[in-house]
């Protein structure tokens, strides 16, 4: 009985921790490493303070903020 449990125990790991590692590929290669994410992000506030849409002020205190991330 004990080794009938101790089966299912290993079993279920068996498929959960490959599950996890599967999951955080797949989460990371859609999203990016957070050095892309904040690259992407700076490139996306430079285009609207160049275009106008932000002031100097707005763009200079979210620049600082998303490179602090």
């Amino acid at each position: 009985m004990f080794e009938d449990q101790m089966i299912k125990v290993a079993t279920g790991l068996a498929f959960i921790i490959p599950g996890i590692f599967i999951l955080r590929w797949l989460l990371n290669r859609s999203t990016g490493s957070p050095e892309e994410w904040a690259e992407h992000h700076i490139r996306i506030l430079q285009q609207k303070h160049a275009s106008g849409e932000i002031d100097d002020e707005t763009y200079q205190t979210r620049l600082k903020e998303l490179r602090e991330e």
